[in-house]
């Protein structure tokens, strides 16, 4: 731990606000494969993850716990594996996804970026960005 900082471990949970909750699962658990693992049919939610310790929740719009709410044309980046990189790219491109790709040359590894149905950029990223505590 930094000094004066929390001892954070990664990210638990990241919610986006989506208007079509169904087309949001599709590209969530359909297109990207993240498993969901819960529904909230009274709050209109979907819970998937995304690796082993962090959710992604899909809301329609609305006031959450601690008058938390999603967030509307974001970017976000999940981190990939360099060696399962190329497929990944051409299997959202089979499934009908419009891929951009990026190398850095600052040696920050390879990018994908799609869009979700509600137009947020979805990133998968190959640099470990832990590399900012090393």
């Amino acid at each position: 731990m930094t000094e004066g900082g929390l001892p954070v471990t990664g990210v638990s949970e990241l919610v986006l606000e989506v208007v079509d909750l169904e087309a949001a699962e599709e590209f969530y658990a359909g297109v990207l494969g993240l498993p969901v693992v819960e529904r909230w049919a009274e709050r209109e939610a979907v819970w998937v993850m995304a690796g082993e310790r962090t959710r992604i929740g899909l809301w329609r719009p609305q006031v959450g716990l601690a008058g938390g709410r999603g967030g509307l044309h974001v970017h976000f980046a999940m981190n990939i594996a360099e060696e399962d990189f190329d497929a990944a790219v051409e299997a959202l491109r089979r499934r009908g996804q419009e891929v951009q790709e990026m190398s850095f040359s600052d040696g920050r590894g390879r990018a994908a970026y799609v869009d979700d149905p509600d137009g947020n950029v979805v990133e998968l990223w190959t640099w470990d960005v832990g590399e900012h505590l090393r």
